[in-house]
């Protein structure tokens, strides 16, 4: 018997060992780095104007930066995702996009890389192939919410997505996400039991602010 004590004692250190994959990082090249992969967030957006930090998104980038740090506060666990819920237009999926690739620049296990990718998109491939290539590895969904619901189960319209996400939490599946709807509008677009489950596995993180996206409409 305390053979097997020992082994679940071993398990259990190696499990926390794998959590800790993040290096140290001063506070100046953590927001240097963000700074650099937000700008290039942007002009994959074909949004070539500066990333700014100001008073709107300043507070979050502190809690990321406690997040790579692994420092637990009563605002971030640092040991699982984050969703980032904001208006429409107010930086959160350039925000998210930056941090996911920061983590990727920074982890040292390959096997960790965070896959960044829109729900749209995402729906689309599970109805093609399945849930089964989302279930395990780490992701970020843009846009929570935005895809279609498809189908009934029991007289309940469900999309492929809330089936994901059930998998993923029942997993611990490491998760980050945007989204524009409220928490109350994100339990029931994921139905109370699936979101409630999800929502014990992420950060829900909000991003205060305005539309931030220019304005090319020509003015007369």
């Amino acid at each position: 018997m305390q053979t097997l004590i020992d082994k679940a004692k071993r398990e259990h250190q190696n499990a926390l060992s794998k959590m800790n994959y993040y290096t140290e990082v001063s506070k100046d090249d953590f927001r240097k780095l963000f700074n650099s992969r937000a700008q290039y967030a942007m002009a994959k957006r074909k949004n070539f104007s500066q990333f700014v930090i100001d008073d709107d998104n300043r507070h979050v980038l502190n809690i990321m930066y406690h997040y790579v740090l692994q420092q637990k506060t009563c605002e971030i666990n640092p040991y699982i995702g984050i969703i980032l819920q904001g208006g429409w237009g107010c930086g959160k999926s350039v925000l998210i996009e930056a941090f996911c690739m920061i983590l990727n620049d920074i982890t040292l296990q390959s096997e960790k890389h965070i896959r960044v990718i829109h729900a749209l998109e995402l729906a689309e491939d599970i109805r093609l192939n399945g849930i089964i290539p989302y279930t395990r590895i780490p992701l970020c969904i843009q846009d929570l919410g935005k895809e279609k619901l498809e189908g009934k189960a029991y007289g309940t319209e469900i999309n492929p997505i809330t089936e994901l996400l059930a998998v993923r939490a029942e997993y611990g599946s490491l998760t980050f996400g945007t989204t524009n709807l409220t928490f109350e509008n994100f339990t029931k677009a994921y139905q109370t039991f699936v979101a409630k489950r999800i929502l014990e596995h992420v950060n829900w993180v909000h991003l205060p602010g305005e539309n931030r996206r220019p304005d090319y409409t020509l003015k007369i």
